[in-house]
């Protein structure tokens, strides 16, 4: 889960930074204090001296009120800001310049520092980014606060000191005019005062961390391509004659990269990859675009790209690299060029493309220009990021949706890329579907909604954009257990060419530290690899790193060769493994050089001599390894016709309540199809109407149709042709959905006893090795019929949970309270309430004496003061309980409990009626079930029992078990009768007459 976190910021720094321009106005300079020679400081002790309020950055995304001015008092810029309008927008970007008409040398200065002083008070939700830029001075670097070291200066003032490093290769070659402090609210509410102080280039002596590389890049790997085979280090290796693609209209590039990944799976090598990597970099920019080339001359074999706000800051960086050639106009169709073009630069070192899209949420994306002539220009996307969890997207992108237009735009944006790319790309769209962290992810998307968007963004590009230079990657997580599982959201074979999965290693420690990820890791493997082999699909681990990688201290330093002697195995067919992306020296996930040393050596992170090993092992692939085999064209393979018909519904989307005549139409992968649509409500099938044009089925469920079905909450639409079931989706026949309380996550008494409805609602999330089950029990049932199963099995370092999407205001309510029945092995056990700012605040059961020492049911209210927030440690406010997303129960492992037998741990809690409530109690509160009925306990409550009691016959029961009711009917007749009575005299009596009751024995 922390990768997600670590990826966003990335996302980020591709996405937003690269694109912007500024304006070109000059404010007249006034120097800065000179402090030393090398020194250039504005300390504010006199005015403003020549930095201003700039909102050119903004545009349209910043609306609040604003202005600068000098704090006299404490010798501080003063800038007051107000993101309250624009909450919702996670990049809102004004800021504070300083610019300078003959421009600003930054050739003897190495870092840029600043004190930033803030009021904790002035906002309740999100956080401020701050970020530098003078023209390429300081690349993509940014810090939030949350990720500030902060001290309390008094009065709530906190003070943060933040530093940016300058790259020296553009402070030589680049004299901006101006420098520019962004401040960007992200989802937050701030309004008030910001200070800055001591603003200073200089050239402080850092302590050098870095070691000098003592291996020479030496690459060992034999790969020779001819037209009928592939030879790698001997191993000779015959290119496929006939293969299945996805796309049969393929172009030759196309198919001869599929012939040769299929190869390279076949052998003892793996080809390396990295993501963006000619894109981004931790390591200098003096030496190459690569720190992957920077350590081994070569690039890596699969880069990677990712198309999440359309390629944003792709034509400024290509025109930075290339300012010899003709200058890329910098908007979306530039940028789209640029992408292009990097990746050609790419295919011509001998790399392999790989697409990714960290599509944005388009329930969230704006109309800017309805008429444009491009599509993708029609909607304003920036508002609408991938993480935002909200909208029920999924379920309305498909034809016929609210948001297909937009979806169909951004996948226009996608075809214009792959038809300027001059060679094949993997594309791999929707990944890591089967966790809860993107809109498309499992929390949000039904099964077949699932299937059938892929499908049909799939036909979209090939049948209606003509694109025929994809191969097409499915790449979930690594969650699976079984094959089973893995092929719960599989597409279907005529929709992928590749298979993969996502993971990352989050403790690296030695063996004898209780290592555990690789052999995680290698079931996943095992298991994807056996699918692939099933369905006749290349195999590939589509995402890998080392979560976290530090500058020092790390203690696994041949992870890189170890993934790849398990991926080089006999038994398995991988053709390759991609590490992230290297956003900056601060987030990386490959070594890098940092310099180079008078006498040529590198000098740079401390794992550079281990890579440059695994670099020169044979079987590792690197782009100058394979970039002759690529070049040459395999003999041409006979692209086999998928005979097989197949179709998926676009509406109504699966798990519909269905009350009134309505439209049903599917898709068809192919023209004048026999094809017929069916509903069934569990018993009774009723075949439609149904009529076929081209490749899309329709029919009717009419009002009469509707009557003959009844109620059915195992009701399904099932799409047949030629007497082949296509598909089937669950449906909801005439049963209304309840008005929700907003307040009542669940009571689990909606899914009419049905566990397959309830595992629609909440979706299972775990880590690789680990196991979950959720089902609907009848045992420890706290209120209603049915309480929540929770059926955990996990690794020692393992975790398992679950999430349900639920939008809600809880501004009103300030605690949340549900039953529970702890299982007696105190693991760490989670509640979490995820909020639209992206904040995700978790309470922990365990870590509360109360839970931890009883295994019996509790009523537990937590107030919302109890619930942290992961980033920032601050507690759930009202105003960030306004905007509820989504709410997880998880499960971790906790390592060296004494719950842990033989590297697992298992167990089973249960769960029922979770809510917000208004408690206004400052305290968790742990009730048993006992304590509860006392507490809500009436003399009314005793006298109904009572008036119950007195309907039984004597003459039906046994002579004993009728004398033990009439005493426990006579006690309590009597209490009734004792106005004083005290709850817990009333609770026991009523307990002790209904235990009676039911010890009553009948007479045969």
């Amino acid at each position: 889960m922390k990768k997600k976190i670590i990826r966003r910021v990335g996302a980020v720094f591709l996405g937003v930074s690269l694109c912007v321009s500024y304006l070109d106005t000059v404010v007249p300079l006034v120097a800065a204090e000179e402090t030393t020679s090398q020194d250039r400081l504005w300390d504010f002790t006199e005015g403003t001296q020549g930095w201003v309020f700039d909102s050119s950055w903004a545009g349209d995304g910043y609306h609040g009120t604003s202005g600068y001015s000098h704090d006299l008092l404490n010798g501080r810029l003063q800038v007051d800001i107000d993101f309250s309008q624009d909450s919702s927008n996670g990049w809102s970007q004004p800021g504070i310049s300083f610019s300078n008409g003959t421009g600003i040398d930054y050739s003897k200065f190495s870092t840029l520092t600043f004190d930033f002083f803030y009021d904790s008070t002035a906002y309740t939700t999100g956080q401020i980014t701050l970020k530098a830029n003078s023209g390429s001075i300081f690349q993509e670097q940014m810090v939030g606060l949350n990720n500030l070291s902060t001290e309390d200066i008094g009065e709530n003032i906190k003070k943060a000191t933040v530093t940016f490093k300058i790259d020296p290769t553009y402070a030589k070659a680049e004299t901006p005019e101006k420098l520019m402090l962004l401040i960007v609210g992200n989802n937050t509410d701030y309004k008030g005062s910001l200070w800055f102080d001591n603003i200073r280039l200089s050239s402080p002596v850092v302590e050098d961390s870095y070691v000098d590389a003592t291996v020479t890049a030496e690459s060992q790997t034999n790969l020779l391509g001819q037209s009928e085979m592939l030879t790698i280090n001997n191993q000779i290796i015959p290119y496929a004659e006939s293969i299945q693609l996805t796309d049969s209209k393929a172009n030759d590039a196309t198919k001869a990269l599929y012939q040769y990944l299929k190869a390279v799976g076949e052998s003892n090598a793996v080809i390396y990859g990295h993501m963006e990597d000619t894109v981004l970099k931790a390591g200098t920019n003096e030496l190459t675009y690569s720190d992957t080339k920077d350590l081994t001359g070569s690039i890596s074999g699969i880069n990677g790209l990712d198309c999440g706000n359309l390629f944003e800051g792709f034509a400024e960086k290509y025109n930075n690299r290339h300012p010899q050639n003709p200058q890329i106009p910098e908007n979306t169709e530039g940028n789209i060029r640029a992408a292009a073009l990097f990746t050609n630069e790419t295919i011509e070192e001998g790399g392999v493309m790989t697409l990714s899209a960290h599509m944005p949420n388009f329930a969230f994306a704006t109309t800017e220009n309805a008429s444009a002539e491009k599509t993708y220009d029609r909607y304003d996307y920036t508002p609408a990021d991938s993480y935002n969890l909200k909208g029920n997207t999924m379920n309305q992108i498909l034809p016929g949706g609210q948001y297909h237009e937009q979806f169909t735009a951004y996948l226009d944006m996608i075809a214009e890329y792959a038809k300027q790319v001059d060679g094949p790309i993997l594309f791999r769209p929707f990944h890591e579907n089967t966790g809860s962290w993107f809109w498309w992810g499992k929390a949000f998307s039904d099964t077949e909604t699932y299937k059938s968007v892929f499908k049909y963004t799939v036909e979209y590009l090939r049948d209606i954009q003509n694109v025929h230079n994809l191969l097409y990657v499915y790449g979930p997580g690594s969650e699976a257990a079984t094959l089973d599982e893995y092929g719960e959201r599989y597409p279907g074979d005529d929709y992928v060419d590749m298979i993969g999965f996502d993971t990352y290693d989050s403790n690296p420690v030695p063996d004898e530290e209780g290592y555990s990820f690789q052999t995680n890791f290698e079931n996943s493997v095992k298991l994807t690899d056996t699918f692939a082999k099933q369905h006749g699909k290349l195999f590939a681990v589509t995402e890998i790193g080392i979560l976290g990688m530090q500058d020092s201290g790390n203690r696994r330093p041949y992870w890189f060769t170890e993934i790849l002697d398990i991926l080089s195995k006999d038994a398995y067919d991988c053709s390759f493994f991609m590490t992230w992306t290297n956003y900056s020296d601060k987030s990386f996930y490959t070594p890098y050089v940092a310099s180079v040393n008078e006498d040529g050596t590198l000098h740079g992170h401390e794992l550079m001599d281990p890579f440059i090993e695994f670099y020169n092992n044979k079987k590792s692939i690197f782009a100058s390894d394979q970039k002759a085999a690529l070049s040459l064209q395999p003999i041409q393979p006979i692209v086999m016709e998928n005979g097989q018909i197949s179709g998926y519904f676009t509406q109504p989307i699966a798990g519909t309540r269905i009350l009134e005549e309505t439209l049903v139409n599917a898709r068809l992968n192919m023209e004048n199809t026999m094809a017929t649509i069916s509903v069934s409500n569990g018993t009774l099938e009723i075949p439609l109407d149904t009529h076929v044009d081209g490749k899309v089925a329709g029919a009717v469920i009419t009002n009469e149709i509707l009557a003959q079905l009844g109620e059915s909450v195992n009701g399904k639409i099932i799409l047949y042709a030629d007497n082949a079931v296509m598909q089937e989706i669950p449906i909801l026949f005439n049963i209304p959905e309840k008005e929700k309380d907003a307040l009542l996550v669940d009571d689990f008494e909606s899914y009419f006893g049905e566990s397959t409805l309830l595992n629609s609602s909440w979706a299972v999330n775990k880590d690789s090795g680990s196991n979950l089950v959720i089902s609907l029990s009848t045992d420890n049932v706290l209120e209603g019929d049915y309480s929540l199963e929770f059926s955990y099995d996990e690794t020692v370092t393992g975790w398992a949970g679950i999430t349900m999407a639920k939008e809600a205001d809880w501004s009103a309510s300030d605690a949340l309270q549900f039953w529970v029945v702890p299982d007696g092995k105190n693991q760490k056990t989670v509640i979490q309430i995820n909020t639209a700012d992206g904040g995700s605040y978790e309470a922990y059961l365990n870590n509360y004496k109360a839970y931890a020492s009883v295994t019996e049911a509790l009523l537990v209210t937590l107030p919302f003061s109890e619930f942290l927030d992961k980033r920032t440690q601050a507690p759930l406010t009202s105003e960030a309980a306004s905007q509820v997303t989504n709410i997880g129960l998880w499960m971790n492992a906790i390592g060296d409990s004494a719950a842990i037998k033989d590297g697992r741990v298992s167990g089973t809690i249960y769960y029922d009626k979770i809510m917000a409530v208004s408690s206004e109690s400052i305290e968790a509160s742990f009730q048993t079930r006992e304590a509860v009925s006392i507490d809500e306990m009436t003399i009314e409550a005793l006298e109904n029992a009572v008036d119950d009691a007195n309907g039984l016959v004597k003459k039906e029961y046994t002579k004993e078990s009728w004398k033990a009711f009439k005493v426990a009917l006579k006690n309590a007749e009597k209490l009734i009768k004792n106005e004083s009575a005290e709850k817990e005299a009333l609770w026991h009596t009523l307990e002790s007459l209904q235990d009676t009751i039911e010890d009553l024995v009948k007479i045969n």
